[in-house]
């Protein structure tokens, strides 16, 4: 009976005002405010001339910063969502133009697949294994 309750799945269930979700959802907020603070921080410090770390975070924020400069403190001119999801758009259009698509142009698209490795990576198809004893 444990097994079946572990693997059962209700849809919309992670909506509802239970203690666990309610738990959850206060986990998120504190972890993406402590996000938040140490990418501010890195701001700040990049702003007020500070070298930054040798990390992803420092690279990121670096090119980013790099990028806003040269184009007069437009804060728009940075990559975002929006810009990958227009990158992606130009790049199908470039493959396959208004052909149906087929398997020997999908491995053409490599921003397209950057996105979805990127994905799986942040979403995994299994969140969770169990096994059976037998």
């Amino acid at each position: 009976m444990t097994q079946v309750q572990q693997s059962l799945y209700i849809p919309g269930w992670r909506f509802l005002a239970t203690k666990r979700n309610k738990r959850m959802k206060q986990i998120d907020k504190e972890v993406q405010a402590l996000l938040r603070g140490i990418i501010n921080k890195r701001v700040e410090a990049m702003s007020g001339g500070e070298a930054s770390n040798d990390d992803l975070l420092g690279a990121l924020l670096e090119s980013n910063f790099k990028e806003i400069q040269q184009n007069g403190q437009n804060k728009n001119v940075g990559m975002s969502h929006p810009n990958w999801q227009q990158l992606a758009r130009e790049e199908v259009l470039q493959v396959f133009g208004n052909n149906n698509m087929d398997f020997d142009g999908l491995n053409h698209l490599k921003i397209v697949t950057m996105i979805l490795y990127e994905v799986l990576r942040l979403y995994p198809p299994v969140a969770v294994l169990s096994r059976a004893c037998s």
